[in-house]
């Protein structure tokens, strides 16, 4: 039967007939998905020995939709599981390196819940891989040198003759000489290849990766996709079926499972009535998706090549990550020939010089020739061809091979085998021994040990149960032998199915680790973000809520308290769970204390004198409440809530989640400005079920800035969430009007309830249109609207808003229309201008009926234009991605500086900023002292729309962004200013001679400071500067903290407690080194008072005794310069010759010479 490979090695099982034996060879394979049988490959032998083991990376709860986890075996790392929103952020806190992952192995079925957070993942292994590789690039030639200078030109006679005797012994015993004699290496260049990653799972697979074509680029990571085809069938034999995928460590067989029909078909609820799509009511002709797709055969590819649909497909994907496209090229082409928009360059014939050449927008074409970037071939397919949702459900097998026995010498010698041939028995050859006896390799080895492995097997519902008990491999002893686990990711309510407790039970002799969301603990996945909340908690209550966690699994594990007989046969799927599989299996037990967030303990641990100037603040705020009048009392919409749910930028990290902006307005409507990956699941840290659901069904518009991957990512999973609550199949709202079956206009439809908007470039609806094939995640019920502001130059109040190629907005001809779109968006306006980024940036202003008006830049350098657009906003979300002093890297990248966000403020007239999107380089908080101090120069003039929507250059390859700077300057935009000031001058702040503060501003502008999690209404926003001294002295006590995990590593405050502790016994050692300094020198004063005060004796002649009398009376009269030691080193008596003292005896000191000595003696 054809066999797919996945590598260009893999180890065969080959069993000799009639020989249960089984002994791992190393084949060279042909490339991936060949056909060749397995007999024609050429084989050779291998030893294969290994230390491997799993770990679980993550497990259900609100950040973690699913469970993902490791495999390790050395030099390569694998991944299983759901590739969720979220996983990237999470390898981050654990500290998880994916340098030397090669293979990811998706489970459960192809959908966003499974897929969404694997653009994140393919990136970081990418940047990963980079580094990796240029060190080993370098160790690699430092070491071919090394092989060159001790290679030699050419061989001796005598090795030759060598060389020719091993090759008649290896020939006598029916082996090849070539297999086991070195040849000369050929020492050339030293090529260090880039692996290839290879992403295994279900059907769409490789057309979820294509649609982000747009967003995702990188050079130089080729990706392969191996995407389960359903027609696929399997032939088993009597010895079971061949893996589907190998390569030198694991064998893996493929389980795709299917839903039992009948289940499935119960297990959903009757459709909510169908709503009449827009074409219907505008009187268009159009086929069936299923049509659709069967009348597309084939596509084009970028390069004009006809391919059917999944070659297309693939194409993309290659383009995608395996590009040799280059920014710095220039191609020439006629100006007609070139794809408008696009930047273009002329050829200055008198110096040679490249100069922008901007065409005509009106009028006929010069037939000129330009110069041109070739576009991204990745983004040059405008639209996949449809595909259909899939339903099968992938699981794995994975299998470490058999590992042979140990070889024994002793019955080699005794068959008279060569010493030489003993590696090839080791390596499972057959030999002829010296006396012309077949040898094998059973017979000089120990028995063969079966391979370790494991299962993980994904089951989204009961309806998938059936079909998996009943998969042959369960039967199969060559695929069953030597398992060890298997890992259930499970859907609510399958791990409570009869059928699957039973499957269980008659597998006890396997480990069973369970993860589902009505087993596993809602524990805080991210540690570092939460601590860092609930320090924020104990300083500013009201603003910063707890997430919402629990460490207390939904139902209680019957594992835990139940007697042996009562036990399912299976335990809790926790984080850090570590499996071991090779060279023997070795279980780590749930811990006592599973590894949870304490956060008792981080409570208890909060610094005392930060709490003292919370305190202080919160005093301060009510003094001031009773006395004067609140500092937002003015305003319109006080009680309009903003939560912040990012306020990173470029890649989520420990502390700060990507972007993400929440502005809930009473009586108008939820809204969200952007929605980066991970905002479902910030959003479920934040609000209870039953009040995300009700937050949901008020959502009306999400906004999307711009198409980089760290602003909408998350979209897809919050509009199939906010489906679910409003129109879901098991959600269906009883207070939905039912549909007519007449069709109706525009207007009636845009006034139906239960309407998402998605506000953005035309990008953003084409993706989701793209992927809404792939699972229903409620596309039919979205209005995505495209913004074009090129098309508004008359004021900074309009926008020109399209849908489906008709005008609609709240400033057009047809005053239905916009009091249709009034009412269904809740908004009394809406404007957006490009702004200096990224292909099609834009930044948005809207306003309420209540006179209440919002403004968000999403990424941006200053823009003149968002000024004169959001004059006079309420609030201000301002992007402040660098520090002051990384000017140079703002302009770069284009982003904003945290004083030129506030120069943007002022110059707006705003009355109220919060700063954002802060760089993953400061991870707690920025330095706000030197906002007092501010020039801000708007160079951005008029962006126009062939600046803004050219496809052919990349500000920055890592986000993938398009370069919309302008080089054509109008005077009316060079520069804009704070109010009531000329046109054309810089921002400048009075500064503050008495206290840098941020609140000490030329008008009342109040800043404030986001950091995730932040719910902060507008009226209060004013008060969020009078925690700023306590914010800041908290980050500087805790900096410590910023590496460290907060459940196995000491708080800041722990840490200063071992300091001190530290400190004083090194006061205390000094101290007591002090003492014993003093007394031994007052020792030594003593000694020298008593020798100073020393008076002879009567009978001494010439004043002084003889020494004899001296020793005799026991007086030592010695001179100071003659004194000896005489204790050793250890403190004993030392004996010592004292013939100048005691006439040539010798005595112990202390004891006084016998009567004997001369008294005369010198």
């Amino acid at each position: 039967m054809p066999v797919s490979y996945g590598a260009s090695k893999a180890i065969l099982l080959i069993e000799p007939v009639g020989q249960p034996l089984r002994l791992p060879y190393e084949a060279s394979y042909p490339s991936y998905k060949d056909t060749t049988p397995l007999g024609s490959l050429k084989i050779a032998p291998r030893v294969s020995k290994m230390h491997s083991y799993i770990q679980l990376l993550s497990t259900p709860t609100a950040d973690t939709a699913g469970t993902a986890m490791i495999l390790d075996v050395g030099q390569k790392r694998y991944m299983f599981g759901n590739i969720h929103e979220g996983l990237q952020r999470i390898c981050i806190q654990r500290g998880s390196r994916l340098a030397k992952t090669t293979q990811i192995f998706v489970t459960g079925k192809t959908e966003w819940k499974n897929l969404g957070g694997l653009f994140g993942i393919i990136l970081t292994i990418a940047d990963a891989t980079t580094g990796a590789l240029q060190s080993a690039a370098e160790s690699a030639k430092a070491k071919n040198v090394s092989e060159i200078s001790k290679a030699t030109a050419a061989k001796s006679e005598k090795s030759i003759k060598q060389d020719a005797e091993k090759a008649k012994i290896f020939s006598d015993a029916g082996l090849n000489p070539e297999d086991y004699i070195a040849s000369p290496k050929n020492h050339g260049e030293p090529q260090v290849t880039r692996p290839t990653l290879t992403i295994h799972g279900g059907r769409n697979l490789t057309h979820t990766i294509a649609t982000g074509r747009r967003f995702i680029f990188r050079k130089g990571m080729p990706i392969d996709v191996d995407e389960h085809v359903e027609t696929e069938s399997h032939t088993f034999t009597d010895d079971g079926r061949d893996p589907d995928w190998a390569d030198d460590s694991i064998q893996v067989w493929k389980l795709p499972i299917e839903p039992s029909e009948e289940q499935y078909t119960a297990e959903i609820s009757p459709s909510p009535p169908r709503k009449r799509a827009f074409d219907e009511f505008a009187g268009v002709d159009r086929p069936s998706r299923r049509n659709e797709e069967a009348s597309i055969s084939h596509s084009l590819t970028a390069e004009g090549v006809v391919c059917n649909d999944d070659e297309l497909r693939k194409h993309v994907v290659s383009e995608m990550f395996n590009s040799q496209w280059r920014l710095d090229a220039l191609i020439e082409s006629p100006l007609k020939d070139v794809t408008m928009p696009a930047l273009t360059w002329i050829r200055d014939p008198t110096t040679n010089k490249l100069e922008r050449y901007y065409p005509p927008k009106e009028g006929p074409i010069p037939d000129i020739v330009v110069l041109v970037r070739q576009p991204w071939p990745g983004a040059l397919v405008e639209k996949l061809p449809p595909t259909k949702p899939s339903v099968a459900a992938m699981s794995y097998i994975v299998r470490h091979y058999s590992q042979r026995g140990k070889f024994l010498p002793e019955k080699a010698k005794a068959l008279n085998v060569h010493q030489l041939i003993f590696q090839a028995l080791q390596n499972g050859a057959t030999v002829k021994s010296q006396d012309g006896i077949t040898v094998t390799p059973e017979m000089v080895l120990e028995p063969t040990r079966f391979g370790g492995g494991f299962a993980v097997v994904d089951l989204p519902s009961v309806s998938y149960v059936h079909n998996l008990l009943n998969r042959p491999e369960w039967t199969t002893p060559r695929i069953m032998d030597g398992l060890q686990a298997i890992i259930w990711n499970l859907g609510p309510g399958v791990a409570g199915d009869p059928a699957l407790r039973a499957f269980i039970q008659q597998h006890d002799k396997l480990r069973h680790i369970v993860a589902a969301p009505d087993i596993s603990p809602n524990y805080i996945a991210l540690d570092s973000t939460a601590a860092l909340v609930i320090r924020l908690n104990q300083i500013d209550s009201q603003r910063y809520p707890i997430p919402i966690h629990s460490n207390i699994a939904p139902l209680l594990s019957p594992c835990k308290g139940a007697s042996k007989q009562e036990s399912p046969g299976y335990i809790e799927a926790v984080r850090d769970y570590q499996l071991q599989l090779e060279p023997r299996l070795q279980v780590q037990e749930p811990p006592t204390k599973q590894p949870f967030l304490d956060t008792r303990r981080v409570l208890e641990l909060a610094p005392k004198e930060v709490l003292q100037l919370a305190q202080d603040a919160r005093s301060d705020i009510a003094s001031r409440r009773l006395t004067d009048e609140p500092a937002g009392h003015n305003l319109p919409s006080q009680d309009a809530e903003i939560i912040c749910l990012g306020t990173g930028s470029s890649a989520p990290s420990r502390y700060r989640n990507v972007s993400g902006t929440l502005l809930r307005v009473p009586g108008c409507g939820t809204y969200l400005f952007d929605c980066g990956e991970g905002t479902l699941g910030q959003l479920r840290r934040l609000y209870t079920p039953v009040a995300l659901r009700a937050v949901l069904r008020d959502l009306k518009m999400i906004w999307i800035s711009h198409m980089h991957a760290d602003h909408h990512l998350g979209t897809a999973s919050v509009i199939k969430t906010w489906y679910e609550a409003n129109d879901g199949p098991a959600n269906q709202s009883p207070d939905l009007d039912p549909v007519r079956e007449e069709p109706i206009d525009l207007v009636k439809f845009l006034q139906q309830d239960r309407k998402l908007f998605v506000f953005g470039g035309i990008h953003i609806g084409r993706w989701l249109e793209e992927y809404s094939s792939v699972e229903d995640i409620g596309y039919s019920r979205l209005v995505c609207i495209t913004t074009k502001p090129d098309k508004s130059p008359y004021s900074q109040d309009y926008s020109y808003i399209e849908w489906r190629g008709a005008q609609v907005g709240f400033q057009t001809r047809d005053e239905s229309i916009n009091e249709a779109m009034k009412r269904a968006t809740g908004l009394a306006n809406l404007a957006t201008c490009y702004v200096d980024h990224c292909l099609g940036a834009q930044a948005i202003s809207v306003k309420f009926p209540t006179g209440f008006k919002f403004s968000y830049s999403g990424d941006c350098r200053p823009s003149s234009r968002f000024v004169q657009m959001g004059r006079g906003s309420t609030v201000l979300v301002h992007e402040a991605t660098f520090d002051d002093q990384m000017q140079n890297d703002a302009e770069a990248k284009k982003h904003s500086t945290m004083s030129e966000a506030v120069g943007v403020a002022q110059a707006m007239g705003a009355k109220r900023l919060i700063l954002t999107h802060f760089s993953q380089r400061y991870q707690k908080i920025p330095d706000l002292s030197a906002l007092d101090k501010i020039e801000v120069r708007f160079d951005d003039a008029e962006i126009s729309s062939n600046e803004a929507e050219a496809v052919d250059v990349l500000d920055d390859p890592e986000l993938m962004g398009i370069v919309t700077g302008s080089d054509q300057q109008t005077a009316e935009h060079q520069a804009v200013t704070p109010p009531r000031t000329k046109t054309g001058a810089s921002v400048r702040s009075t500064p503050n001679t008495s206290h840098p503060s941020p609140a000490s501003r030329n008008y009342d502008l109040k800043i404030a400071i986001a950091f995730d999690f932040l719910r902060v209404r507008v009226g209060d926003i004013a008060d969020l500067e009078k925690f700023m001294p306590s914010l800041q002295r908290l980050f500087q006590i805790s900096e410590a903290e910023e590496k460290a995990k907060a459940y196995d590593r000491p708080s800041a405050a722990a840490q200063r407690k071992k300091e001190e502790e530290k400190e004083k016994r090194k006061e205390l050692r000094e101290n007591q080194i002090g003492e014993r300094r003093e007394a031994k020198e007052q020792k030594g004063r003593k000694k020298r008072e008593r020798r100073e005060n020393f008076q002879p004796a009567d009978n001494e002649v010439g004043g002084e005794r003889s020494v004899g009398q001296s020793k005799a009376a026991g007086v030592d009269n010695r001179k100071p310069s003659s004194r000896r030691r005489w204790l050793d080193a250890n403190g004993k008596e030392e004996r010592m010759r004292m013939s100048e003292f005691c006439g040539g005896e010798e005595v112990t000191l202390g004891h006084t010479p016998s009567p004997e000595a001369d008294p005369t003696a010198p």
